[in-house]
C-alpha cells in the first residue's frame, strides 16, 4: 500500500479501485439511483492557496451552508492569507476566514460571492455516526485531480475504529482530543484534508482529516472527525462564540522581547491586541535573523509547519526549539512568501 495510490471517480458507474490488496471491483456502493450522490460531490469545494517545500498548496473544504460558510481542517493554507475555492460548477471565489479552532483542528470560511448566490450544502442535522465495519465514501480533491469543474474524487472503505489519537505531525502533537474516525481506507492524501465522509448512501459522516503519521509505528493514519464532535465548534463560530480551551500540552513560557532580539536577532512590532499577527519591525544587522534573509515588514505566518497566527504564537513556539537545531521561517513579504532557514541560537 502506498500513500500516492491514486483512487479516482471515473463515472456514474463508481469503478473503485481498493489499492489495500489487489482486489479491483466495479461493484456500485451507492444504491442505485441514489440522490445523495451528486449532491456528496457538489458540497465539496477545491481549496488553493499558497504552499512551499512538503506543504501543498492546495485542499479541501465541505460547504455548510446556502449562503456559502465552509469547513476545512485548519492548517497553512488558512493562515497565508492567498485562498481561493473553486466550486462544483467551475466558479472561483475569494474566501474570508468565519472562524478557527486549533484545539479541534477546524477553520471555518465563507465564501465571498455576489449578493444572492446560493449554493448547495451538507445538512449537518442529518449526519450520522456509522458503526464501526460500516461502507463508507471520502470525497475530496486528493492529488489536485479537480482543478475547475470536474468532479471531485471519491475513495470507498469501512470504518475500523472509533479512537482517540496519539499523534504527531512533523515536530507537534496534534491537538485535536476527541475521538476519531478510523478509516481502512486511503483517505491520508496530498489535497485530501478537509474534504467529505458520507455513509455508502451519501449521508454525511463527518470532515477527513489532515496528513498524519502515527507516533508509536511511524504509518500514515486515515482518520475523520464525526460532524457529532464538530457541529458544536461551527454553531459557535457561526454565532461568534470562542471555542479555545486550555492546551493539553505542557505549558512552555514564551521567549521574551529581550530574548527574541538578542538571540534571534528581531525585534517585533508591539503587541498592541491580543491577536497582533507576528510582522517584523527590525532585524539586527549580522544577526541570525538576518543572515537568513528575514527583513523589517515581513509577517512571520509559519515556523516549520506549525502555523503562526499572532506573536505571542511566534514567541511561544521559538521556545520550544532546541539550541542548534535548524528551523524554517516562513513569512508574508509584499503579497509573496518568501522561507527563511536558520539555526536556533
Amino acid at each position: 500500500m502506498t500513500r500516492n495510490s491514486r483512487l479516482n471517480l471515473l463515472s456514474a458507474s463508481l469503478l473503485i479501485i481498493i489499492c489495500q490488496g489487489t482486489t479491483i471491483t466495479s461493484e456500485p456502493v451507492l444504491d442505485s439511483g441514489s440522490a445523495q450522490f451528486p449532491e456528496s460531490s457538489e458540497t465539496v469545494v477545491k481549496l488553493f492557496g499558497a504552499g512551499l517545500g512538503e506543504l501543498d498548496s492546495y485542499g479541501s473544504g465541505i460547504l455548510i451552508s446556502a449562503d456559502g460558510h465552509l469547513i476545512t481542517v485548519w492548517n497553512h493554507l488558512v493562515n497565508t492569507g492567498y485562498l481561493t475555492a473553486v466550486t462544483s460548477d467551475g466558479r472561483r471565489f475569494p474566501v474570508d476566514i468565519a472562524g478557527t479552532s486549533s484545539d479541534h483542528d477546524i477553520a471555518v470560511l465563507r465564501l465571498v460571492a455576489p449578493e444572492g448566490d446560493r449554493f448547495s450544502f451538507v445538512d449537518r442535522s442529518t449526519a450520522v455516526t456509522p458503526l464501526i465495519g460500516s461502507q463508507v465514501l471520502a470525497w475530496s480533491n486528493m492529488f489536485r485531480v479537480a482543478v475547475g469543474n470536474e468532479p471531485v474524487s471519491v475513495v470507498h472503505g469501512i470504518v475500523a475504529a472509533n479512537s482517540e489519537l496519539e499523534a504527531g505531525f512533523g515536530r507537534w502533537k496534534l491537538p485535536l482530543t476527541s475521538p476519531v474516525l478510523i478509516l481502512d481506507a486511503i483517505t491520508n492524501n496530498s489535497g485530501a484534508a478537509g474534504g467529505l465522509l458520507t455513509d455508502k448512501s451519501g449521508t454525511p459522516v463527518g470532515m477527513l482529516g489532515r496528513e498524519l503519521v502515527h507516533d508509536e509505528s511511524d504509518t500514515w493514519v486515515n482518520y475523520a472527525v464525526p460532524f457529532s464532535t464538530l457541529n458544536p465548534v461551527i454553531d459557535t463560530i457561526l454565532s461568534g462564540g470562542n471555542v479555545e480551551s486550555e492546551s493539553t500540552r505542557q505549558p512552555v513560557e514564551p521567549i521574551s522581547d529581550r530574548q527574541l532580539t538578542a538571540a534571534w536577532g528581531l525585534t517585533l512590532l508591539p503587541e498592541v491586541l491580543n491577536e497582533t499577527p507576528a510582522w517584523i519591525d527590525r532585524v539586527i544587522p549580522d544577526s541570525a535573523a538576518d543572515q537568513a534573509g528575514l527583513k523589517r515588514g515581513d509577517q512571520v505566518v509559519l515556523v516549520d509547519d506549525a502555523v503562526v497566527r499572532r506573536a505571542q504564537e511566534l514567541r511561544t513556539l521559538l521556545a520550544e526549539i532546541r539550541s542548534g537545531q535548524p528551523v524554517t521561517i516562513m513569512v508574508n513579504r509584499d503579497g509573496a512568501l518568501v522561507a527563511a532557514v536558520l539555526r536556533a541560537p
